[in-house]
């Protein structure tokens, strides 16, 4: 675990400025960012002067009766201090929430950008549970690291000078011990807490990821922990790893607690330095009237250097988000800034691989036709959804090229609506019918949608359903059979009017009848449009173009079905097994 905490470690300055998550919006917004900080030094000046006019109101009226119609001044500036206080704190929480909400509306926009270009090599590389934690926990983790950290430390900084610079307009040795305080609280108290906790941080950080990563697998498979007599062990298993996280968790409470009551006796004994020096300096007259006005103002610096050194310490529990983001591949918003045209597919010299060096395809050459029907077979592995990844530009060719007409649709902005996907288990949200339908088409009407619905053999099923087109769905379309959801599947296509659509083993987890009744249907509605149909067997070759048999990253057999049926024996073999013959 040791091993583990130093790997995961982060310098503040690293987590701060070495990223492209916060340094970049950090200078966009630095407008706001030094007015929120303005706003906030001047809240905590109107808290201490609001203790100073106090303290001097009290010391003048205690004095002398009647000095109480002579503070006429200072029970004003009370007033003006207690009403600005709250106010200028309301219009600071204003602007720095307003600041942080719209960077956090910009750090949305290009997570989801990223996940959105890199969706597959991102599904191959993280887990469900991590993905959902990227998408739950590092956002909300990068805002609390605006608000929770580099605010409190930029107006405790700023308040710091203020406060020294006018204590040395006062008197030197004034500024000198409130130097030495301020060193305490900004510097040498927070900078103990870091190193202190940065190992228990670090582990309770990765016991939470691991919890929520594991927990997400485990009720995914909750159905064969069940059926597999295991519940028991499921349970142990996860109270074990939550016992150990709040272990940690206990450890750093405890921790925390001790240092608030270590800042308190700080503060305390700040206090105490002010009244002494007072004593020593403010010796008669007037001057006298200063020395509770200059203690009370101690206490509100509680409120600015309370919270620094919990900010301090948090600064690392978010260095595992800001390392997740960092290692998102980045995507320039720009590069999808060409449109697909043409409907001929052309791959040349392609080869690709991925990151763990396993070779996929080495100068594959293929030339597809607008409106062809393509059969594409192979073993299991050989790299069949692979392909279908790269023509829809999910990933890109490690050398080599794939364009329709001379566009790759890894840099076109329209591949959406020219490439339409169709696999083993069409997602079915948990939404009405009518918003699962226009999913590809947001503008479609009722009428196209009808029309759509009695196209793919579904008009009737909808109209008995209570509610319609307006239906609610369960999650994952547990209602529908695996027939009807590769229907609603082809619905969404021909709404879409995509003219390139890949057919990824879409009917592999049903019976041979609704097999061949959805082929039929697909190829009978797909007419004119080019259809990659990957498959593991030869169940409806005949009504495609052409076939493709795909072997160690190269094309071993292509032609007709009916040629290749009649010349070529490795193929008749192929067939004939696949029938059972």
């Amino acid at each position: 675990m040791d091993k583990l905490n130093d790997k995961n470690k982060m310098k503040i300055r690293d987590i701060l400025f070495s990223n492209n998550w916060i340094t970049p919006y950090l200078k966009k917004y630095k407008s706001g960012l030094i007015l929120a900080v303005f706003l906030g030094v001047i809240t905590m000046l109107c808290a201490g002067l609001l203790m100073f006019s106090s303290g001097y109101v009290i010391s003048k009226s205690a004095r002398k009766p009647e000095n109480i119609l002579m503070i006429y001044v200072p029970v004003l500036m009370v007033r003006v201090f207690g009403i600005g206080r709250p106010v200028i704190r309301y219009v600071e929480r204003l602007t720095s929430h307003n600041w942080i909400l719209k960077i956090t509306s910009e750090l949305r926009k290009k997570l989801y950008l990223r996940l959105e270009k890199n969706s597959v090599s991102i599904a191959n590389r993280l887990k469900i549970g991590d993905l959902l934690g990227i998408l739950n926990e590092d956002l909300a983790s990068l805002q609390n690291l605006y608000l929770r950290t580099i605010f409190p430390v930029l107006i405790a900084g700023a308040l710091s000078i203020a406060l020294l610079i006018s204590a040395s307009v006062v008197s030197l040795s004034l500024a000198f011990g409130l130097a030495i305080f301020l060193g305490i609280l900004l510097i040498l108290i927070p900078f103990l807490s870091f190193k202190w906790t940065v190992n228990d941080d670090t582990r309770l950080k990765h016991y939470r990821n691991q919890l929520f990563s594991d927990l997400t697998e485990d009720i995914l498979g909750l159905q064969d922990w069940t059926l597999s007599g295991r519940k028991d062990d499921f349970l142990k298993n996860y109270l074990e790893a939550e016992k150990n996280t709040r272990s940690v968790q206990k450890g750093l409470f405890s921790f925390a607690r001790k240092r608030g009551l270590l800042l308190q006796f700080i503060y305390a004994t700040l206090v105490v330095f002010l009244l002494i020096w007072s004593g020593l300096h403010l010796t008669s007259g007037e001057s006298l009237n200063y020395i509770a006005a200059i203690s009370l103002m101690a206490f509100p610096l509680f409120d600015a250097y309370g919270p620094l050194s919990e900010a301090i310490v948090e600064t690392q529990r978010y260095a595992d988000s800001v390392k997740r983001l960092n290692q998102l591949p980045d995507s320039d918003e720009t590069i999808r800034n060409q449109a697909i045209v043409s409907d001929d597919l052309s791959i040349r010299d392609m080869s690709f691989s991925f990151e763990d060096g396993q070779v996929v395809f080495k100068n594959l050459n293929l030339e597809i036709n607008k409106g062809e029907h393509l059969v594409i077979l192979g073993r299991s592995g050989v790299g069949k959804s692979t392909l279908a990844s790269l023509v829809r530009g999910d990933l890109r060719p490690t050398s080599g090229k794939i364009t329709f007409g001379n566009v790759e649709p890894s840099k076109a902005n329209n591949v959406e609506s020219k490439i339409g996907v169709i696999n083993q288990s069409p997602y079915i949200f948990n939404a009405t019918l009518r918003s699962n339908l226009t999913l590809a088409k947001l503008d479609a009407t009722d009428e196209e949608i009808w029309e759509t619905l009695e196209l793919v053999g579904l008009k009737s099923m909808v109209e008995s359903l209570p509610n319609g087109l307006a239906e609610w769905i369960n999650e994952a379309g547990t209602q529908f059979s695996g027939g009807e959801r590769q229907r609603l599947a082809l619905a969404r296509i021909l709404l879409s009017n995509a003219q390139t659509i890949i057919l990824d083993e879409p009917t592999v987890s049903l019976d041979p009848i609704t097999e061949n009744q959805l082929l039929q249907l697909f190829f009978d509605r797909l007419k004119g449009k080019t259809i990659l149909f990957i498959t593991h067997h030869l169940l409806g070759i005949q009504r495609m173009d052409r076939v493709i048999f795909l072997e160690n990253g190269s094309i071993k057999i292509d032609g007709e079905p009916h040629a290749l049926l009649n010349e070529n024996e490795d193929f008749k073999r192929l067939y004939q097994l696949d029938q059972g013959i």
